[in-house]
């Protein structure tokens, strides 16, 4: 998990930001992570960790004599609140977005969706023109396409994860380069 060591010291530099700290380490996990497992699993551990100093902090350190002991109680609240927005931004994030990178070669994106036809709808633009499909099924949950297009061959491996598919697009050009 890369993006620990981004969403670690981002959650403690926005600990003391009641509620908005999970939303703010939800979003640098999820955008730093393609995967959803992973980006939600880094959220929780920073929250966690940054939860971990604001709690200590409440019981042990501050004493607010007008707040008595709705404090800790507040902070307890705050904690949980605020872990719980961090994965869910981590996952909606990390689960709507599509990661893109150029290659000298082509082209590799991924991306997540519900069905077959939301993976067609995002693949529309770059099908049209393009041949059959050839399908290489590898087991139950895991699928390779291939199509000719002119001028470049797309080949997308989708998987199933959970509910949905995380689909892996490769972009390959075929242009002489002489």
């Amino acid at each position: 998990m890369k993006s620990l060591k981004y969403t670690i010291p981002v959650a403690l530099a926005v600990w003391w930001i009641p509620i908005l700290n999970g939303i703010i380490v939800g979003a640098v996990a999820g955008f730093s992570e393609r995967r959803r497992d992973t980006s939600m699993v880094s959220s929780g551990v920073a929250s966690l960790i940054a939860s971990a100093l604001y709690l200590y902090l409440a019981f042990k350190v501050l004493v607010v004599p007008i707040f008595g002991n709705l404090l800790p109680v507040l902070a307890v609240i705050f904690s949980i609140v605020g872990i719980s927005l961090g994965l869910l931004a981590s996952y909606t994030i990390s689960n709507r977005t599509t990661v893109s990178v150029v290659t000298p070669e082509g082209a590799e994106m991924e991306f997540y969706a519900k069905n077959n036809d939301e993976i067609e709808q995002k693949l529309s633009s770059l099908t049209q023109g393009c041949g059959n499909p050839s399908y290489n099924v590898i087991d139950e949950n895991n699928m390779i396409v291939t199509r000719k297009c002119n001028g470049y061959e797309l080949q997308y491996q989708v998987r199933k994860e959970g509910r949905g598919y995380r689909v892996n697009i490769k972009v390959k050009t075929n242009f002489d380069r002489g």
